[in-house]
């Protein structure tokens, strides 16, 4: 998926639990990347992109377009996943060219591009390229995680390049706020003993003026924002919403149960309420 992953198991594990665990993983990993990667042009969604009307797909994807489906109104269509033609011809391509094409498709609209049907089913009203990098990495340590807890371990992280679910067993940990500037460093900690905490930053898959978080309607990426940092229940909704809040005001999601911290372009930061990091800057 573009990005580092790693997987600490407290637990006790026997003999070639170890391997068995990293083999099935791996191939749970393989199997995701194949169906929904955009820059994978065998993947399903690149399939998607050629066809119109009703198609049989997996829940999984339903899912996902459904978290995009929720927050969208609330964004004024700002994050939706009909930009993945956008990105591509602003460089952001399969072969990370990172060279605008002359002429830059614009992002359809959701409501006009995409109807779901039902748990399996999906219209494609218009030619679509979907980019689930929003919601995917962040739904995929939910799928870890879930696989985990069905093979009864007690205590895990699974982080996903700061796209995390901490199961903790009453146990607390500490997360450091990466500092946007140096890597090396953090401008908090934040201590958790379970739930999902994600972040996203500017600071990443940066070119020709551009970030992989983009206005749809100016084509620009945002700049005012250089860092987010999300706890939610589901990894999924954290990785959403670290997204969405560079977008939008963090307020217009307050249907959806979250806390947050935002870092601008002066080391300023604002923050919810139940967002407890102990901050060192800002």
């Amino acid at each position: 998926m573009g990005t580092s992953w790693k997987i600490t198991i407290w637990d006790v594990l026997e003999d070639g639990e170890l391997a068995e665990l990293q083999g099935e993983i791996t191939f749970q990993s393989a199997a995701f990347s194949s169906l929904y990667s955009r820059f994978d042009s065998s993947s399903l969604v690149w399939s998607l992109s050629r066809k119109r009307g009703v198609v049989d797909v997996p829940e999984d994807l339903i899912t996902m377009l459904r978290i995009y489906e929720r927050l969208e109104p609330f964004s004024q269509g700002k994050f939706t996943p009909c930009i993945g033609f956008t990105l591509s011809d602003l460089g952001y391509d399969s072969e990370y060219s990172l060279k605008e094409k002359e002429h830059i498709r614009p992002v359809p609209k959701f409501s006009e591009t995409l109807n779901i049907i039902d748990d399996t089913h999906l219209e494609l009203c218009d030619a679509v390229l979907l980019d689930l990098g929003a919601v995917g990495k962040g739904f995929f340590v939910d799928k870890i995680a879930a696989f985990l807890r069905s093979r009864g371990y007690k205590r895990f992280l699974v982080d996903g390049s700061g796209d995390t679910l901490y199961e903790g067993d009453g146990q607390p940990i500490r997360c450091g706020l990466e500092d946007p500037s140096d890597a090396a460093k953090a401008i908090g900690v934040l201590t958790m003993t379970g739930g999902a905490f994600c972040s996203s930053g500017n600071n990443r898959r940066r070119w020709s003026g551009h970030h992989h978080i983009l206005d749809p309607h100016s084509l620009r990426s945002p700049e005012h924002i250089v860092a987010t940092w999300v706890q939610a229940p589901t990894a999924a909704m954290a990785d959403a919403l670290a997204t969405c809040i560079f977008l939008a005001e963090p307020e217009n999601f307050s249907s959806t149960p979250f806390e947050y911290c935002i870092l601008n372009q002066e080391y300023k930061v604002k923050k919810s309420a139940g967002f407890s990091a102990e901050l060192f800057r800002g």
